[in-house]
């Protein structure tokens, strides 16, 4: 049995940082961190949940699409939903369907998210928004673009065959482990060696990072709304049964 108040693990610190495109009307990125920072994601012991979702912007409610499926994600923590990937996939078709029932095919966006827990990390991912893992100085790409030209060819409110589309990706994670969400207002103008070193040049600190590829964006003068949100995993510790948790320990090596 875990500890009331431990939070659980992986330790990790997330922040994010997000911008309008320069023709833009309004910002329709959108995205979520759901982590130890957070007493109520601490005491549920189900990991930590990352998330960053991108309205379409050729429907009227691509920015109402990504905010709904950003707080839906919330629900993950509540006792209707096992802690397991089955859970997160039910989370993105339940949104589907939402959109479609109500948007009436005007809502749609993608998303892009990442799960730790358990020693895992797991990305489920539907769209043209990219994750990205760097391990031991080297980036590679964990998500596949659902892009063919410009046309998107796989979203949320899509309708039932997103189920067949959506990506899933997991392998076990290492202390020292980076993750990045972006959006395509960032992978549009940045390389991912681009985006590593805002990383570097910020000091490892995640909001710094974030903030950081953003300005590169704008310095670019990317046209469309972009998005960052940085993950730094600090910490692993298994109980017994398995059961990702932290000690509270900082005495830890990258």
């Amino acid at each position: 049995m875990l500890t009331a108040g431990r939070p659980t693990l992986p330790y990790s610190s997330g922040a994010a940082f997000s911008r309008k495109g320069i023709h833009h009307r309004e910002n329709e990125d959108q995205h979520r961190i759901l982590d130890g920072s957070h007493p109520a994601v601490a005491a549920a012991h189900r990991g930590c949940l990352y998330a960053v979702a991108d309205g379409v912007s050729s429907v009227p409610r691509g920015r109402e699409a990504a905010l709904l499926t950003c707080s839906k994600l919330d629900s993950f923590f509540d006792k209707d939903f096992e802690p397991e990937v089955g859970s997160l996939q039910q989370i993105i078709s339940e949104v589907d369907w939402e959109l479609r029932a109500e948007g009436r095919g005007l809502s749609a966006c993608t998303c892009s998210m990442l799960w730790l827990a358990h020693g895992k990390a797991t990305v489920l991912h539907v769209g043209d928004s990219q994750v990205y893992r760097v391990r031991h100085g080297q980036v590679t790409r964990i998500t596949k673009s659902h892009r063919g030209g410009r046309a998107l060819g796989a979203y949320v409110g899509m309708g039932p065959k997103i189920s067949d589309v959506l990506q899933l990706w997991q392998e076990p994670m290492l202390v020292g482990d980076l993750f990045l969400l972006v959006t395509d207002g960032v992978t549009a103008v940045l390389d991912p060696d681009e985006l590593l070193d805002s990383w570097w040049a910020m000091g490892g600190s995640p909001q710094r990072a974030a903030n950081a590829i953003i300005q590169a964006v704008d310095a670019a003068e990317g046209d469309d709304d972009a998005t960052a949100l940085v993950v730094d995993v600090l910490a692993l510790e298994e109980d017994a049964e398995g059961e990702t948790t932290y000690s509270g320990k900082t005495d830890f090596r990258r």
